[in-house]
């Protein structure tokens, strides 16, 4: 199998056609058509489904199209080590944090990180949840997550903790338990409370 043929596969797919793939490609269609056809011809499977509304992919040629997807972030991964390995003051740093993060935390330590090497490129992403920061990092979307961490057992994510962040009650100056000097937290457990989703690194201390 070529890798060659494995792009155009994925080319096609994503175009919806030959016609557009060939275009994309800036190729014959007849080309398109021969690499797709040497695909089913090691495979032994018809990897596309064609009809007058274009092209989808079979259960097979989904299956290819995910392990064409990995290997090619990997080529691009390996092109990228290359270039830091050359050059370790430019290049590209690809970050996810909630709002809180990017707003405060990311914008100082970028700036100084700026100042000291002007060759690199960041490129910051809002992304809420820690299900859906994990699965940045999984998909090689995102090269690394600042924010609030939990306890995780997840083997395939390397995690450090930068620092330990105090959880605190706030509460009006008007309000009543802003008058008590020792308040203990089971006594707050009915108040009416404005809290992170339970979801949260934070909301699940809090529910703890």
């Amino acid at each position: 199998m070529k890798l060659h043929d494995l792009h155009v596969l994925m080319a096609v797919v994503q175009a919806g056609g030959m016609g557009k793939a060939a275009r994309r490609l800036n190729t014959s269609q007849s080309a398109i058509s021969r690499s797709i056809g040497e695909l089913e011809h090691v495979f032994g499977v018809r990897l596309l489904d064609r009809s007058r509304q274009g092209v989808e992919p079979t259960m097979y040629g989904r299956a290819l199209l995910g392990c064409g997807a990995a290997v090619f972030d990997e080529l691009r991964q390996g092109v990228r080590n290359i270039e830091f390995l050359t050059d370790p003051t430019i290049g590209e740093i690809r970050v996810a944090g909630n709002e809180y993060i990017i707003a405060g935390l990311i914008a100082s330590v970028f700036g100084r990180l700026r100042r000291q090497y002007p060759g690199i490129a960041i490129d910051v992403a809002s992304v809420g949840t820690m299900t859906e920061q994990h699965r940045e990092l999984r998909e090689r979307k995102v090269d690394l997550v600042l924010g609030r961490i939990a306890q995780s057992d997840e083997g395939d994510i390397h995690t450090e903790v930068l620092f330990y962040d105090r959880i605190v009650a706030v509460a009006g100056s008007q309000n009543q338990w802003a008058r008590r000097r020792k308040v203990k937290l089971s006594e707050l457990a009915d108040e009416p409370w404005v809290l992170p989703p339970i979801g949260s690194p934070v909301g699940m201390l809090v529910a703890d």
